[in-house]
């Protein structure tokens, strides 16, 4: 058995890797009551992947805040920790678009404006995958919640990682990334704020990774999957 730390994109997936990859390279490989623990395959691992005696921790993130920040990541092509050149649509979606303000009004706007919108949202590399492209559609992750040995979210990030230190016997001392490679965070260099008509494209646009988050709102205090017991405080 093994635990798999799935890394969903913009969830705060490369600060849980980092941390669980330097404490394994100090201190040797982690042996959790669930098996050791792999956190070396990036974004390639989805929970379909996981096989069926095996586990996995996933992070979400309200998609509305996930948008933004994959819209400036790519506006500033994924620097500081990485550089992936645009391509050429992405090119063609941030000309016509500067902020995700722009972008998530436009979506929600009539159907000229809404095309160029649909279109960008189809060629930003971190726009066009959801969540559901690592959790799967919400009747699949649903129906495979016995896979899922815990779900934390980038709003309480720091909070989750306590709580899986102590699931997973990772020592306590083991701390998230705090600077902003690390923990490849986005910096926004203009407004963040996204209108009432834009915040209702987005959760419209991105529906089912709201579904995943209801699913995972239901799971034990909203983190622990099936197969985990709660942990000690």
């Amino acid at each position: 058995m093994t635990v798999h730390f799935i890394h969903v994109g913009k969830c705060g997936g490369t600060a849980l890797r980092f941390a669980v990859r330097e404490a394994q390279e100090e201190r040797g490989p982690i042996e959790s009551r669930w098996g050791p623990l792999s956190a070396q395959a990036g974004h390639r691992v989805t929970l379909a992947d996981v096989p069926d005696r095996d586990t996995a921790v996933l992070a979400f993130r309200d998609p509305v805040s996930r948008f933004v920040s994959g819209f400036y990541s790519r506006l500033r092509k994924g620097r500081p920790r990485h550089f992936r050149e645009w391509s050429d649509h992405e090119r063609k979606a941030f000309g016509w678009f500067e902020t995700p303000e722009d972008l998530a009004d436009a979506l929600g706007d009539g159907w000229r404006r809404r095309r160029r919108a649909e279109f960008a949202m189809r060629s930003i590399r971190q726009l066009r995958r959801p969540m559901t492209r690592w959790a799967g559609r919400p009747a699949f992750f649903r129906e495979n919640l016995d896979k899922v040995l815990y779900v934390a979210r980038l709003e309480t990030l720091d909070e989750d990682w306590e709580r899986l230190k102590g699931l997973l016997d990772i020592p306590r001392d083991v701390l998230l990334p705090q600077d902003d490679r690390g923990a490849h965070r986005t910096s926004y260099p203009r407004d963040t704020a996204i209108g009432e008509r834009g915040r209702q494209a987005i959760a419209r646009w991105y529906a089912e990774d709201y579904e995943l988050i209801e699913i995972a709102d239901s799971l034990h205090e909203g983190r622990f999957g099936p197969s985990a017991a709660p942990a000690a405080d």
